[in-house]
């Protein structure tokens, strides 16, 4: 199997448990007390895997490179997760899964296009073409479509 079709199956399990993280963290949002304090929880939970797994590979860290040779906007991503995966678990419950994951990956689509078109974060250059943005189009209609019926 080439290594492409097995990250596209990634790519659908991991799309898979977003959608299942937001119902979860919506669960545990009205368990604990509200968004932030589930994220925080989710956090918590998933640093805790990360480091078993990566002292069981024996990964090491090198910071000291990183640190000098990185652009600020290198080090955000965990704080755009926290938006993320805070914001899930406050719509959610209020919108349902469908409606979220939908408005979700509208907003996925229409950023990585744009970030394909002008090579944002050091990618390289993908044009925006017209059939690319009638489908960012598409998806916003059924954004739409899902919340509406």
């Amino acid at each position: 199997m080439h290594w492409a079709n097995l990250l596209i199956g990634l790519g659908l399990a991991s799309g898979m448990m977003i959608a299942a993280q937001g119902a979860i963290n919506g669960r545990l949002s009205a368990a604990i007390g509200g968004p932030v304090q589930a994220a925080t929880v989710s956090f918590c939970v998933g640093l805790t895997c990360l480091v078993i797994v990566n002292t069981l590979m024996g990964n090491r860290f090198a910071f000291s490179n990183a640190v000098s040779s990185l652009p600020w906007w290198a080090w955000i991503g965990g704080a755009l997760g926290a938006v993320m995966v805070t914001s899930s678990a406050l719509a959610v419950p209020r919108i349902g899964v469908a409606a979220w994951v939908s408005a979700v990956i509208a907003g996925q689509l229409l950023a990585a296009v744009l970030y394909d078109q002008f090579g944002a974060f050091g990618q390289t250059v993908r044009p925006a073409t017209p059939l690319r943005l009638l489908g960012v189009g598409f998806l916003i209609a059924g954004v739409y479509l899902v919340r509406r019926f």
